[in-house]
């Protein structure tokens, strides 16, 4: 810590003092008189005495002489500061650019491996600590790598350790997404609360205009000798029943050239099995001129039966495991954006069973709505059990097994479905011999009764109000696993049990019976999607350091890249992409079902590929003098001491008063 003072013209009432001193020489003084020694011993007595306040006066005025000094020093407005404060102009703070644009290299004829934007920077942060460690051994630097997440690469070093300090440097790299400059900067602005003389320095590849006297911006970037030609993303869709794939590709710098870009799509089957289809799509960019910021974008729609890329009218395809997309033979600044991977094509099969000895047409008309709203990621089929016909009901296969009003004898002998869902509507008596239930008897409604719910996911989005029956069946619940989710009178008309391997739903009505066969009914049947066999995920296409919501419609979720693997048992459950690449999503069901896969790619962010780019923020950080805000007022300790020294003056001076 260092002491300042803020308003050094205080310190002239330290001239009080010497105003002090001359009272002190002029006051009146004792004289000695000569008298008759018959007084001797009285004179002896008299001179100690005024020996005793000799010394007393010099007491005084040394505590009167503290006490116009700790005045005066008050009136100059002490400050303390931080150690920093000694440094001024002697620290350094270096915020690094660490988004996935700095991998940008430069690209010449011949030449495949030229230095990178991020070397370029490490090497120009390094000859500025170089610089300021040969002007003073007391300067000190911090590093900030501004990536995802700005952090600290090392915080006030000195110039004994250099060594150390280069060797960190040499052992950093640029993140694949994209970098909070803003928080970097805000983290290094926070050096100038202690040292308001610090200089920052930001290297970067965006052009930024200025950021304050503290920080100086260093362009790493090389418009001469840097160009860029890239996939930036694939929508994928259905037109006319078919996948279509929307490319969207850019060309950054001096690019001028038509090339062939390569659709290699693996698994496409049309139901008769899979097969591999290579498709040519070519494409022209001219954004010409020598050391050009222009960029052009294009946008082409593919579909496999295209003859103009290659395509046959017989490829149509109804699902795919892969597409990759390409570029080749490029030498350009950022290699890794020439390639794309499109998951997404492997739709979730849903296969719903229906047995009734008397069909509602509901159920069916329900499914199939389904399967019309959620095509491009589920595959909707709906069977029903003709019973009269000899069909029998099965036990595996399914995902939604529904029983109406009796359960078959197949399903008595073999028990409930183990791999799916099996719901029970308006049921018999047979009901309690494969569940905790038993039906008690019908309770009739004089009208139609509004149901109550409760708060459970098989009602989101869902009124209960909006759902009356006018019949309903009174059960008995032996299985404290079954949760109401809608009751009347306080008797449950929906049930649901989720386990592992028992997943039931119980309806204790006839749909006939209810106004539950309106919008509430589709509702319901998406709830039930969606909490017993949710998507893993919403989408296969993410960017590096993008988050995402698992959902798992098994036991557990195993998450693989590249030979690490992280598995998840409680759902939701939260995941970062954190590298670049393909990921494979395992669903464990734990039961007779097989496992599940699906796969999603993670790629640096479109914007990265852009490779001359303004910076879109404004914030300002500058140098200033000390002030009184960011130092410790210490004026309250000087006028404690002065009111301790004017109290133990006073006391002295009471024995004379009296």
């Amino acid at each position: 810590m260092i002491l300042r003072w803020l308003l050094p013209l205080g310190l002239f009432g330290l001239v009080s003092i010497a105003a002090l001193i001359v009272v002190y020489l002029f006051r009146p003084q004792y004289r000695r008189k000569v008298v008759s020694g018959t007084v001797v011993w009285k004179r002896v007595l008299l001179h100690e005495k005024k020996r005793r306040l000799a010394f007393d006066h010099a007491l005084l005025f040394c505590l009167q002489a503290l006490v116009f000094a700790a005045f005066s020093l008050g009136l100059a407005a002490p400050h303390l500061y931080s150690r920093r404060a000694l440094l001024d102009d002697a620290e350094y703070v270096i915020v690094l650019d660490a988004s996935a644009s700095m991998r940008a290299r430069t690209v010449s004829e011949g030449e495949e491996d030229g230095e990178t934007r991020f070397s370029r920077a490490v090497a120009a942060a390094k000859s500025e600590i170089s610089e300021l460690f040969s002007k003073t051994a007391e300067g000190t630097v911090s590093l900030i790598v501004a990536g995802g997440t700005p952090t600290y690469l090392f915080s006030d070093r000195k110039k004994a350790d250099k060594a150390e300090i280069f060797s960190m440097l040499d052992g950093l790299s640029c993140t694949l997404g994209e970098g909070d400059a803003v928080s970097a900067l805000t983290l290094a602005g926070s050096h100038l609360e202690d040292n308001p003389h610090s200089k920052i320095f930001f290297y970067t590849d965006e052009k930024f205009g200025s950021l304050g006297t503290a920080v100086e911006v260093v362009d790493v970037s090389d418009k001469t000798a840097e160009r860029n030609v890239a996939v930036l993303g694939c929508t994928v869709g259905r037109r006319e029943n078919q996948y279509a794939f929307e490319l969207v590709l850019g060309a950054y710098g001096d690019v001028s050239l038509r090339r062939n870009i390569s659709m290699d799509i693996r698994g496409a089957d049309n139901g008769q099995g899979p097969r591999d289809l290579h498709l040519e799509v070519p494409v022209s960019f001219s954004v010409e001129g020598e050391g050009t910021t222009a960029s052009q974008t294009l946008r082409v729609t593919v579909s496999a039966t295209n003859e103009e890329y290659g395509g046959q009218a017989d490829w149509f395809f109804d699902r795919f495991d892969e597409v990759e997309i390409s570029i080749p033979d490029l030498n350009d600044s950022i290699p890794d954006d020439d390639r794309y991977l499109v998951y997404g094509g492997i739709r979730d099969r849903v296969a719903a069973e229906y047995w009734s000895k008397t069909p509602k047409v509901f159920w069916q008309y329900g499914f199939n709505n389904l399967g019309n709203n959620l095509g491009e990621k589920r595959t909707v089929t709906f069977q029903e059990v003709y019973h009269d016909q000899g069909m029998k009901a099965e036990s595996s296969g399914y995902d939604f097994y529904i029983f109406e009003h009796t359960i078959p004898s197949e399903i008595l002998a073999s028990g409930l479905p183990r791999d799916g869902v099996s719901i029970l509507v308006d049921p018999d008596e047979t009901l309690a011999a494969l569940t905790g239930l038993s039906v008690r008897e019908t309770v009739s409604l004089d009208a139609l009764t509004a149901c109550e719910g409760y708060d459970h996911p098989l009602l989101r989005y869902m009124t209960p109000a909006k759902i009356g029956l006018t019949e309903y069946k009174r059960l008995d619940i032996r299985d404290e696993l079954f949760e109401p989710v809608l009751t009347i009178g306080g008797d449950p008309v929906m049930l649901v049990k989720n386990e592992p391997a028992s997943k039931i739903v119980v309806l204790p009505f006839s749909i006939n019976m209810s106004d539950f066969y309106g919008d509430q009914f589709q509702i319901f049947l998406y709830n039930l999607l969606d909490y017993f066999l949710p998507l893993t995920l919403q989408k296969s296409d993410f960017t590096v350091g993008e988050s995402a919501q698992l959902s798992c419609k098994g036991e557990t979720l195993e998450v693989s890249k590249d030979g690490k693997t992280e598995t998840f048992s409680e759902f939701p459950a939260g995941f970062t992409f954190s590298e670049a690449g393909t990921y494979a999503f395992t669903t464990r069901f734990g039961l007779e079902k097989e496992d599940e896969v699906r796969w999603a790619y993670a790629h640096a962010p479109a914007s990265e590929s852009e490779l001359f780019k303004n910076g879109s923020f404004r914030l300002i950080l500058d140098n200033r003098e000390l002030t009184v805000e960011n130092g410790m007022d210490i004026l309250p300790v000087f006028a404690i001491a002065a009111l301790l020294l004017m109290a133990v003056e006073w006391c002295i001076q009471y024995k004379y008063i009296l």
